[in-house]
């Protein structure tokens, strides 16, 4: 369970002055301690992930970001255009930033695997997915798929991503449960495995995570 404790006139007292100095902006809540429902979609709502290969790398992606980023990772599940996951941050990496690096190392990798872009492309020294045999396998289960007729455009998430405080309890299972379900409301496969719930915090008994 969370080991941190939640103090609900802490976030009122902080909601109230972010109101007061970002009523026009668009920056996210960084609350300290915060547990956040994101969703995330590709730009135009292309159908990326009904093809497996992006979705397999998707969650190689989700792994090394949850490695480098050190958060902990309550739920998840995979759409055909978008994505939510279930999160709260570590101490050193906020929600923006974690969302920066799961971006941005997934539309990099998935534009190499396609043959847009050069594997030697916009490289710089911010630490990325560098499992260079693993994207040459997923690429060429792409070409050997789609031949010479790639069916996809250069993939682009949308600029911006949606983040939900978790406020309390039943708020926190209200957004599991809304994961456990998704397939459903998406009419995704019935076998889609691209959905986790972490068994240790679904269904059981709750204590001291927002007291």
């Amino acid at each position: 369970m969370f080991k941190r404790i939640f103090c609900m006139g802490r976030y009122l007292e902080f909601i109230k002055t972010y109101r007061l100095l970002h009523r026009n902006s668009q920056k996210h809540i960084i609350f300290p301690d915060a547990c956040y429902f994101v969703t995330c979609k590709t730009q135009g709502n292309v159908p990326f992930f009904r093809e497996r290969i992006f979705c397999d790398l998707f969650v190689e992606n989700l792994r090394f970001c949850k490695r480098f980023k050190g958060f902990l990772l309550f739920g998840w599940v995979l759409a055909y255009d978008h994505f939510h996951l279930l999160v709260q941050p570590g101490d050193e990496w906020n929600v923006s930033e974690i969302m920066h690096c799961l971006k941005r190392n997934f539309s990099h990798n998935a534009n190499i695997i396609n043959g847009i872009i050069n594997p030697s492309e916009g490289r710089d020294n911010y630490p990325g997915l560098r499992f260079r045999g693993m994207l040459d396998k997923y690429q060429q289960q792409f070409i050997q798929k789609h031949k010479n007729q790639n069916p996809y455009p250069k993939f682009k998430w949308q600029d911006k991503f949606h983040d939900h405080y978790i406020r309390n309890e039943n708020d926190f299972d209200y957004h599991m449960e809304y994961i456990e379900h998704n397939q459903i409301k998406h009419g995704l496969p019935s076998d889609w495995p691209y959905i986790y719930t972490n068994p240790e915090y679904l269904h059981q008994p709750r204590i001291s995570r927002f007291d």
